[in-house]
């Protein structure tokens, strides 16, 4: 595993098998990361060829702690045969997908930032009301569409 950081993106690259055995090293490093108030982390599957029950659920332990502290986790570059995985046990509709790291690296540029401001004309109401993109339901959509590009492959 190797660890990068840009713009206050973390990028965990995920390299060989994510087993019983480094588990605990990839738990150790996100709860590091998530102690230190860094919760927003692009874990890159680049190089990943196995992931057991045991890397799942670290997985899903650094989401469930990234949301909480309002940030994401989000998974970049699986082969298919991980793909596969996460999809199975349900987990792609967890988790942000995308196939490229500069895919994700946009997810958080976008879902970070206050993309329109609109100011109301009377004194009685609000001055400022912020709009968010919909970025959960931005990253079921491609999701989706995964999934059904997938599927149309092996037929």
């Amino acid at each position: 595993m190797q660890l990068m950081e840009m713009d206050g993106i973390h990028r965990i690259e995920i390299a060989g098998r994510v087993d019983v055995n480094s588990a605990p090293a990839l738990e150790q490093l996100c709860n590091q990361l998530l102690d230190g108030g860094h919760n927003r982390i692009i874990c890159d599957f680049f190089r990943n060829e196995y992931v057991s029950s045991a890397g799942l659920r670290v997985f899903l332990s650094g989401l469930k702690r990234c949301r909480k502290s309002g940030g994401n986790m989000v998974l970049c570059r699986l082969k298919p045969g991980i793909l596969e995985i996460f999809d199975m046990t349900g987990f792609t509709s967890l988790f942000p997908l995308f196939d490229s790291l500069e895919a994700a690296h946009e997810f958080f540029r976008v879902s970070s930032s206050k993309l329109e401001l609109k100011t109301v004309s009377r004194p009685d109401e609000v001055g400022e009301i912020l709009i968010e993109k919909p970025t959960k339901e931005a990253a079921q959509a491609y999701a989706a569409a995964a999934r059904q590009i997938r599927m149309d492959e092996k037929a």
